[in-house]
């Protein structure tokens, strides 16, 4: 299984750096899901206890009481078809856990049969369902690999009421701490489960999200709007919020940038390389420059990826201006999680 996943020579070396003998472990950890998937209860419209005994499939979280999950089922046992419907890798690995798939992540159908399975394009199959073919709607996923219930046909996530966001990144809003009248930025805030998060923990904090896609923004808007909180959001390159929005002395910033997702699971395939982890690291380095031109002197930044790389981590950070206060890895081989990178720094002046 593990050949699935193509990393050249030196992101294998940062990955033995910090796995050592537990490399192949960690290699075959994220080809499959966390054994929970997680909600959020957005506490400033329902009560948890409501949402329990309403969906009462969802069991309570041991450290986070706006936590709540429910076990993944599988490897279920799937039917071969004779018709097969080749999707993108990102449809793929959505269809492991269950979702249908849709026209965009088509990429052929062989066969006219009324049962397909679902290939991803190097081979594995993810899925069986039945071939629809109405508007979007391409494949309506009856078996997936591994089975959950459909989250995103809920009313109270339609609502507001429950976000889905993964444990790890619920982290980063309790490590940042909200308090009262902080203004606090979030650099990356879609799609948003960090910057609201936040909200929820401190209404009375000052929350302000930024992103770069026009499309964002506006999904943003709407989703703090339908969740009733007092979030402001605006388009721009967060490189640059200093010199174009002249923001300075912030209280809080945090930072989730783009990153080689090397933590996210489950995945039918990968390919990494030296050229994309250092285009990374430097894209990164960028947001930790804007984040000191905006922080006040002993204002917290709180930095989190979806990585596990030490360029990507230990090695963006790694900055005389600030000063390390905590660092949490989350390991999938060991925590059952998303393979997850989060520290809060401190402005030194």
């Amino acid at each position: 299984m593990v050949e699935r996943l193509n990393y050249d020579e030196f992101v294998m070396e940062d990955l033995k750096n910090v796995y050592k003998g537990f490399i192949n472990d960690f290699l075959r950890s994220i080809l499959v899901p966390n054994s929970r998937l997680y909600v959020r209860v957005n506490t400033l419209k329902i009560n948890v206890e409501k949402i329990l005994a309403e969906l009462n499939f969802l069991e309570r979280d041991e450290d986070f009481e706006e936590a709540l999950f429910v076990k993944l089922k599988g490897p279920n046992k799937i039917e071969e078809h004779e018709t097969k419907v080749i999707v993108d890798k990102h449809t793929a690995e959505s269809v492991i856990m269950g979702a249908d798939v849709y026209r965009p992540g088509i990429k052929k159908v062989l066969g006219n049969g009324k049962y397909v399975n679902v290939v991803s394009e190097n081979g594995v199959i993810v899925g069986e369902g039945e071939l629809v073919n109405k508007g979007n709607l391409v494949v309506r996923v009856l078996n997936p690999l591994y089975s959950a219930p459909k989250f995103a046909d809920l009313e109270y996530v339609k609502d507001g009421s429950l976000i889905l966001q993964g444990k790890a990144s619920m982290y980063v809003a309790h490590l940042l701490d909200p308090k009262p009248n902080e203004k606090i930025i979030d650099m990356t805030a879609y799609p948003g489960g960090k910057l609201t998060h936040i909200y929820q923990l401190e209404p009375r904090s000052k929350v302000i999200g930024f992103d770069h896609t026009r499309k964002k923004v506006d999904e943003l808007r709407e989703k703090v709007k339908k969740m009733k909180m007092n979030i402001e959001v605006y388009l721009a390159d967060s490189r640059y919020l200093y010199e174009d929005f002249g923001l300075r002395d912030v209280d809080k910033v945090i930072i989730d940038p783009p990153c080689s997702a090397l933590g996210i699971r489950p995945k039918v395939y990968d390919r990494k390389t030296k050229e994309d982890i250092i285009n990374f690291h430097n894209y990164q380095r960028q947001f930790i420059n804007s984040a000191y031109k905006i922080l006040k002197k002993n204002g917290i930044l709180v930095y989190s990826t979806c990585t596990v790389t030490t360029w990507e981590n230990e090695k963006v950070i790694d900055d005389e201006r600030f000063e390390v206060e905590d660092i949490i890895r989350f390991h999938p081989n060991i925590h059952d999680m998303t393979g997850f990178f989060i520290a809060k720094l401190i402005k030194r002046k």
